[in-house]
C-alpha cells in the first residue's frame, strides 16, 4: 500500500528500514512517522531474558550507518583521507560464531562513493547491493555495488522498491512530475518507464510483490499498469483535477480510495476497469492502509477508523492509534504513539476493543515485517532487551538481552545490529 496526499490539485512503498529525513510522499508508509521516539524503561510481566550470547563487534565512527541484509553486514562511514563529500563502504561476511579474540572481523571488500548526502538504506539480491541515498531533492538517488568486489554497477536517480525475483522499480518526484521505471539490476538499463504526476505512484501488492501500478496522469486521468511489463491494463478518467480542495489516494484490496477532505468523502474504485465500487462518508482523512482482512484510516482529528473493503462500511471509530504492523487471526498489532515510546496492542478487528497490552517499545527495521522486532533499556543493568511482537500468541516474547548496546538498531532475518556505548557496532544473533 502506498499513500498519496494531493496537497492542492494541480495538472510505494519502500524498503522497511528507517525513513530519510525527507521520504517521499509516494514511498513507505504513513506509520513511520511516529516511530522515531525515545526509549523508556520497564519490564515484561512473564518473560524472562535469554542468557547472554557473544557479540561480534564491528568497528565505526560516531555518524556510521549499519545494515543488515542476508548473512552480510555493510558499514557506511566516512571516509578517512579522503576529499571531503567522500562516503566509505565496507561489507562483512558474518561468520557462526564471533571471531578469535584480538583478530578483528575484516571486511570482504572497501568501497568509495562520492556523495555529500546520507544513506540511509541497503538491500542486497543476486549480484548486486542497493543503497538509497538521500537527496537535496525529494527523489534521492539509488546506487548498486557489485556483491562481490564493491565495484560500482549503476548510479540513477530515485528511490528503489526491489523484489529479488520479482521487480526493481525506481520512482522519482518533484514540483514538475516524475517517473517510475523498471530497472534491470545488473546493468541499470530501464525496462520500461512511465510519467508520473508529483506526488509519484502507487503500488498494489499481490503475494508481497507489485503486481500493478496506478498513475494519476494528466488531467485528472487514472491509468493501471501491469508492474512487470508497464503494459497499460486499465484508463479512465475519474474527474481527479475537478477534486476541489485536498484528497488523499491508496490502494489497499484492489481499490484505488480516493479522500475527499474537504467533502468528508471516501470513493473506492476497483482496479480492474476502474468503475466505482462504493463511497462512505468519512472526513478528514489523514492517510490509508492495508490492514489484513480491513483497511484503516488515519483521521486528521486523530482518531481512527476501520472499514469493510467490500462495502466501505465503517466498522468501529476510535482510539489513537498511528497504524498496524500486522493482522493475525481478526487481531491487529497498533501503534499509539507517545512522549516516551510505542504503545502496541492487540486490538479485535472487529470491534476495535484492546485485546491485549504488549507494552511500550521502539520498533527495529528491517525487512521481516511478519515478525515484528522491538528494543527497550534493559531493567538491570547496561543494555537493551529485545523481544519480538507475537500477535498470535498475544504477548512480546524476549528473545535477549544486548550487553552493551545502546540505540540506532537494526535488525535482518536472524540478527540485530546496534551501535555500542563504547563505540562501533555489534551484532547479535538470535533464534530463529
Amino acid at each position: 500500500m502506498t499513500v498519496i496526499d494531493l496537497g492542492e490539485l494541480r495538472d510505494e512503498p519502500g524498503w522497511e528500514e528507517a525513513p530519510p529525513p525527507r521520504a517521499p510522499r509516494a514511498v513507505g508508509r504513513p506509520l513511520r512517522v511516529a516511530l522515531a521516539l525515545a526509549l523508556v524503561v520497564a519490564t515484561v510481566a512473564g518473560a524472562a531474558p535469554a542468557p547472554q550470547r557473544d557479540t561480534l563487534v564491528v568497528p565505526a565512527g560516531a555518524g556510521a550507518e549499519a545494515f543488515l541484509h542476508g548473512d552480510r553486514l555493510y558499514v557506511v562511514d566516512r571516509a578517512e583521507g579522503e576529499t571531503a563529500g567522500t562516503a566509505e563502504v565496507l561489507a562483512y561476511a558474518l561468520p557462526g560464531r564471533p571471531p578469535v579474540a584480538g583478530r578483528p572481523l575484516a571486511p570482504l571488500w572497501r568501497a568509495l562513493l562520492a556523495t555529500t548526502a546520507r544513506i540511509w538504506q541497503a538491500r542486497s539480491g543476486p549480484g548486486v547491493v542497493l543503497f538509497g541515498v538521500v537527496g537535496d531533492q525529494d527523489s534521492g538517488e539509488t546506487v548498486a555495488l557489485d556483491a562481490a568486489t564493491g565495484g560500482v554497477r549503476w548510479r540513477q536517480p530515485g528511490h528503489a522498491w526491489w523484489e529479488p525475483g520479482g521487480a526493481l522499480l525506481l520512482q522519482t518526484v518533484g514540483d514538475n512530475g516524475g517517473t517510475v521505471r523498471s530497472v534491470d539490476p545488473a546493468s541499470g538499463r530501464a525496462l520500461w518507464s512511465t510519467r508520473t504526476p508529483r506526488e509519484g505512484a502507487l503500488y498494489d501488492l499481490r503475494n508481497g510483490l507489485v503486481d500493478r501500478i496506478a498513475v494519476i496522469a494528466e488531467r485528472g486521468r487514472v491509468e493501471v499498469r501491469d508492474a512487470r511489463s508497464g503494459e497499460l491494463l486499465h484508463a479512465r478518467d475519474l474527474g481527479m483535477g475537478e477534486l476541489s480542495g485536498r484528497a488523499q489516494l491508496a490502494v489497499a484490496h484492489g481499490l484505488l480510495l480516493v479522500g475527499q477532505v474537504k467533502r468528508g468523502l471516501m470513493t473506492a474504485y476497483g482496479l480492474d476497469g476502474l468503475r466505482q465500487r462504493w463511497e462512505t462518508s468519512l472526513p478528514a482523512v489523514a492517510h490509508v492502509e492495508d490492514c489484513g482482512a480491513v483497511i484503516c484510516v488515519n483521521r486528521e482529528n486523530g482518531g481512527f477508523s476501520v472499514l469493510d473493503p467490500a462495502t466501505g462500511a465503517v466498522r468501529w471509530t476510535g482510539g489513537q492509534w498511528a497504524g498496524v504492523l500486522d493482522e493475525r487471526d481478526g487481531r491487529l498489532l497498533a501503534i499509539e504513539p507517545g512522549p516516551l515510546g510505542q504503545r502496541f496492542v492487540l486490538l479485535d478487528a472487529a470491534t476495535g476493543r484492546v485485546v491485549a497490552e504488549l507494552g511500550t517499545w521502539q520498533l527495529i527495521w528491517g525487512q521481516d515485517k511478519d515478525r515484528p522486532l522491538v528494543v527497550r533499556p534493559a531493567a538491570a543493568g547496561s543494555g537493551l532487551t529485545v523481544a519480538e511482537l507475537d500477535a498470535a500468541a498475544g504477548e512480546a516474547r524476549v528473545l535477549d538481552v544486548l550487553r552493551d548496546a545502546m540505540a540506532d538498531c537494526r535488525r535482518g532475518a536472524d540478527a540485530v545490529v546496534c551501535r555500542l556505548r563504547a563505540g562501533g557496532f555489534g551484532v547479535w544473533h538470535y533464534p530463529g
